[in-house]
């Protein structure tokens, strides 16, 4: 055999078995805010049909709870009485402790605070 075929065969067997790159090239979890007027959290790259816990907080408010994530280990879930830009952060960790957080840009640009009010003019 020439060198080219010994080394097409390892390529290929490489290949196969799934070689190194096999659990390096998982993608890392994610978690965002959803589009909706309420809070809506949504993750993907959890493990499959695991557990997955949701930590959030705002000025006035803490929250924590357990989802369970679908076949792709994806997950929404929704805080149906809290705002959208309310929340300060937002994390998911999964048992094993890989996790993911709302990156804090995201806060900044969609949920800017409002104008400063007009000089003599009181706040509510």
């Amino acid at each position: 055999m020439s060198r080219f075929a010994i080394s097409l065969v390892l390529a290929l067997a490489v290949v196969v078995i799934g070689g190194p790159s096999s659990a390096s090239a998982a993608t890392p979890p994610t978690v965002r805010v959803g589009t909706s007027p309420t809070l809506s959290v949504i993750g993907a790259g959890f493990k499959p049909r695991g557990l997955v816990t949701l930590q959030l907080g705002g000025t006035d408010f803490s929250r924590r709870v357990t989802v369970h994530t679908g076949a792709r280990g994806g997950f929404t879930h929704r805080f149906p009485s809290i705002e959208r830009c309310a929340p300060n952060f937002v994390i998911a960790r999964a048992p094993n402790g890989v996790g993911a957080r709302v990156p804090v840009v995201w806060f900044v640009t969609e949920c800017p605070p409002p104008p400063p009010l007009q000089p003599g003019v009181a706040g509510a």
